[in-house]
């Protein structure tokens, strides 16, 4: 029902009081209130054609009209008119009629701005006008709007002052008007729906509404929009107006607006907002289980606008605590236990916006290393299960990036992320083939698995190369540039690249490919696999031959000048081993940086360093795609050192791994460096180090981490390099001997560490009351004296905080100490050291608990096996706060008979010299 205005009502009571009119109804002498009267009692049945004869009489009647009186009539007319059919209306929205509603209405609207307080026409007409705007625009679905002066220039901008006002922090418009402001957000929705509608119809923005851009941002960032996300607000099943204006439509506008400014007008909301959207996700993250509809939907539009397409991608790197947030929603139970098929409620809608969010900004460096360190492979593993499609493509787009070697190792079926991505481009390819996103998404989903070698083991147990090799030949562009990524990828397995070569198609497809492409991404992937595929092979058996002739025992016959027996030189000729020759190394470049181009920015300011040490060095500055294969290969074989800039953009890079693998079989001295702060190499990349030396760029400052990388390769150039191949020739002159540096003698511990007296008194007290001389004691008694430089500092009480640490993630605490160890002693920690230290700990600090059921209680006649440091009551210093642990459903009494039957077996023991603690 519209709302009523009172005059209005007063009018229409009167004149059905009186008596109608017999003559004709549209006779001039007809007062508008007559004409508003025959309306009203035809209006479900009224004709176009009747109802523009009215609005011809209004329209010359209205001319003479101004000021209060004109609004008198105006909203007659409106009140009559309004109940007619929505077909009927939209019919006649072209009359002049309508653009007289302009005028009086903006100066309402401006009214409205100043004072905030409007008389009863004035208000109703405030009411009256919105509503049939909205009721003319949702009964059609043209562009083209009518009566068009709302998208009116100088309207547009009355509008644009309305919501600059609103913002205002001393305004408070939606308590002092309610119904004025209910009307005003009805207003602002037709935009919104009109943007919506260009969406959807692909229309591109011809930026009418630009105006408004700034004041709707002016709103987004104002403090009424954070006190709208009040904790009582989100759980309130609907919210009021201002909520609704502010955590509703002013982001649903920004989020439907696509026009030229739509780039600056994300990123300038988000360098002010996105550190208060980090506070307002903090604040009501942990009341989620009592959100309302809205404050779902509220808090999906934030992580919308974040993820918009002309999002900086650097200002969610500023922001890292807002990733911390998306990942807490991701695992909230609360959501995964709504999830459904479709988008159908607000929990789907919230995960699949989070979901997507992650899978867009995954592959930025920084993020990704962020994300991999929270460990959340667990909780993406979960939504595996998720019925929506799109949201389980993202999850495993996530997967393919954020899982570890370790986390794909620990998986029980590891193939099924195989053979679901597979499954789901099949399908894509047979039922949505026009769906290049999704059939890209699912291709570079594929690409991320194959860097994973279990994954790659998949790929030829599942039978997967032939689909694949099919994919190669029916794609084109980008998915074409995919799939040869992918096969690349899957070139490095030695029985796949065996595979592939069988398929000579597949070589003639890249080489033309390589041959006709413009594409510097395609033609890299081409190049990338002709190489391993044909050219790499080559190389490597050239390898072989030329270590094989260096075993052999073939002679050679050389020439030696010697001082002869009358005083005088003499050159003498004589036969030796080829092996025996050795050759001095040249190179045109002291060293090759490989890097990738993700890692730039800290990788110059490394090879400016170098620079400055006058290393004559080979560095790809300008190709973000790395030069040609042959480029490469000619740099490494010309370089001394290969400085390997490690990172996960680095391992998950194809080229990288090539260039990286190339150096390591042309025996180059490796420097490892890690270049993003947490990375630890895995997979083939930790393979290949192994247990050298890497300077870690993001544990220390630049200075600290260029002196470290000088003192390896100063170690390093004491080494000497296996000899290249050699071309012997006969000397005319004296041959003179090359001299060979010793190879350097392994570091070892100082005397500090192993020669050292130790007292017994550790042996004495508990754990967790040893001071630090009593833990290194007890490091030294267990020849565990590589740990002693990390324990420094240790009393029992860390000691045994070390050793949860390592009880709860085993490998990647090895991880950390063998670098520390690296880092400060330029030693390897053994891993028999480290597991031995576990299994002493695990006995110290774990009570023995005796079983006492009444089913079971028995006394074992066997003996007692006890060990150095046993976990039994006999060890003097066992870390346990009690002898015995008894637990049992028996009543007391029972217990009591229990104990005092098992005492004479305690007593019997060795260690029954002294005090018992008992604990029930």
């Amino acid at each position: 029902m519209f709302y009523e205005s009172p005059k209005a009502h007063g009018k229409f009571h009167s004149m059905h009081d009186q008596p109608q009119p017999s003559q004709n109804p549209l006779k001039n002498s007809h007062s508008i209130t007559d004409y508003c009267e025959m309306i009203s009692s035809k209006a479900k049945t009224i004709s176009t054609a009747e109802l523009t004869r009215f609005l011809d009489k209004f329209v010359r009647q209205l001319k003479n009209s101004r000021g209060e009186e004109q609004l008198g009539k105006l909203n007659d007319i409106l009140y009559a008119i309004i109940p007619i059919s929505a077909s009927i209306l939209v019919s006649v929205a072209q009359h002049t009629f309508f653009t007289l509603l302009q005028t009086p209405f903006a100066e309402i609207l401006q009214s409205w701005i100043d004072k905030s307080q409007l008389n009863e026409d004035q208000s109703f007409l405030f009411r009256v006008i919105p509503k049939l705007l909205k009721k003319l625009f949702k009964n059609t679905n043209d562009i083209d709007f009518y009566p068009s002066w709302p998208f009116d220039s100088s309207f547009i901008k009355i509008i644009g002052s309305c919501l600059t006002n609103i913002s205002k922090p001393n305004k408070n418009i939606f308590e002092h008007s309610q119904i004025e402001s209910k009307n005003f957000i009805r207003l602002f929705s037709i935009y919104i729906d009109h943007l919506e509608r260009l969406n959807n119809k692909n229309i591109s923005h011809d930026d009418t509404l630009i105006e408004l851009i700034d004041p709707t941002i002016h709103c987004l960032s104002s403090q009424h929009y954070i006190d709208s996300f009040d904790i009582v607000n989100i759980k309130k099943k609907s919210l009021d107006k201002k909520g609704k204006f502010f955590l509703l439509k002013c982001p649903s506008f920004i989020l439907s607006y696509h026009g030229s400014r739509i780039h600056q007008v994300i990123n300038n909301l988000l360098s002010t907002m996105l550190p208060k959207y980090i506070y307002l996700l903090h604040k009501v993250i942990p009341y989620i289980n009592e959100w309302s509809h809205a404050a779902f939907r509220a808090v999906n539009d934030i992580l919308k606008i974040v993820n918009h397409r002309s999002t900086n991608v650097e200002i969610v790197v500023a922001n890292l605590p807002f990733i911390d947030h998306i990942l807490t929603l991701i695992n909230t139970q609360n959501l995964y236990n709504n999830l459904e098929e479709t988008l159908s409620n607000p929990e789907t809608n919230l995960m699949n916006t989070a979901v997507h969010f992650l899978a867009n900004i995954v592959n930025e460096p920084t993020i990704l290393g962020h994300i991999k360190q929270k460990n959340v492979t667990p909780s993406f593993l979960r939504l595996t299960s998720a019925l929506y499609k799109p949201l389980q493509y993202n999850i495993y787009t996530l997967l393919a990036n954020v899982a570890s070697e370790n986390d794909i190792k620990s998986m029980d079926n590891p193939g099924i992320l195989l053979s679901t991505t597979l499954d789901s481009l099949k399908a894509a390819m047979d039922e949505n083939p026009d769906d290049q996103r999704q059939i890209e998404q699912l291709l570079e989903t594929l690409k991320g698995l194959l860097q994973h070698d279990q994954i790659k083991d998949e790929v030829l147990k599942q039978n997967a190369v032939p689909f694949l090799l099919d994919c190669a030949n029916k794609f084109t562009d980008e998915k074409l540039k995919l799939v040869l990524e992918a096969l690349w990828s899957l070139s490095f397995s030695r029985d796949a690249v065996v595979a592939l070569r069988f398929h000579s198609e597949l070589l003639d497809k890249i080489q033309k490919v390589s041959q006709t492409t413009d594409d510097e991404a395609m033609k890299k992937a081409s190049e990338g696999l002709t190489w391993k595929l044909v050219e790499e092979p080559v190389l490597l058996e050239k390898v072989a031959k030329q270590q094989e002739k260096n075993k052999s025992n073939e002679m050679i016959e050389t020439t030696e000048t010697i001082i002869g027996p009358d005083g005088k030189e003499q050159v003498i000729t004589k036969k030796v081993p080829a092996s025996s020759q050795p050759s001095e190394r040249t190179f045109q470049y002291d060293m090759m940086i490989s890097y990738c181009h993700a890692d730039k920015d800290l990788v110059y300011k490394i090879h400016q360093f170098l620079k400055d040490q006058n290393f004559k060095i080979w560095i790809d500055l300008n190709n973000m795609f790395g030069p040609a294969m042959s480029a490469m290969a000619e740099a490494v074989e010309n370089s001394e050192f290969v400085i390997m800039c490690m990172s996960d953009s680095y391992k998950k890079s194809t080229y990288c791994q090539a260039e990286a693998e190339y150096a390591f079989n042309c025996k180059r001295r490796l420097v490892p460096l890690i270049v993003r702060p947490g990375y630890r190499a895995d997979g083939w990349l930790g393979f290949m180090i192994g247990s050298r030396i890497y300077i870690d760029f993001g544990r220390f400052n630049f200075d600290t981490a260029c002196e470290k990388l000088m003192n390896e390769i100063n170690l390093q150039k004491k080494r000497s390099l296996p000899p290249k191949e050699t071309k012997v020739v006969q000397e005319e002159k004296p041959v003179e001997p090359v001299k060979f540096a010793a190879p350097p003698k392994p570091r070892k511990l100082s005397d500090t560490y192993t020669k050292r007296t130790i007292s017994s008194n550790f042996k004495k007290r508990p754990i967790y009351n040893w001071t630090e001389a009593d833990v290194n004691d007890f490091l030294y008694d267990q020849h565990l004296r590589e740990l002693m430089p990390l324990c420094e500092k240790m009393d029992g009480q860390a000691l045994i905080q070390l050793y949860k640490m390592c009880a709860a993630e085993r490998n990647e605490t090895y991880t950390l100490l063998n670098d520390d160890l690296k880092s400060t002693k330029e030693i390897k920690l053994p891993i028999g050291v480290y597991t031995r230290f576990l299994s002493v700990m695990e006995r110290i600090t774990t009570p023995v608990a005796f079983p006492l059921s009444i089913e079971e209680l028995s006394i074992s006649s066997s003996p007692l096996i006890v060990q150095q440091y046993p976990s039994n009551p006999s060890t003097p210093y066992s870390n346990a706060p009690y002898d015995i642990l008894i637990t049992s459903n028996a009543s007391p009494l029972q217990i009591l008979q229990m104990i005092h039957n098992f005492i004479p077996a305690i007593q019997s023991r060795a260690y029954a010299k002294r005090p018992r603690k008992l604990s029930i």
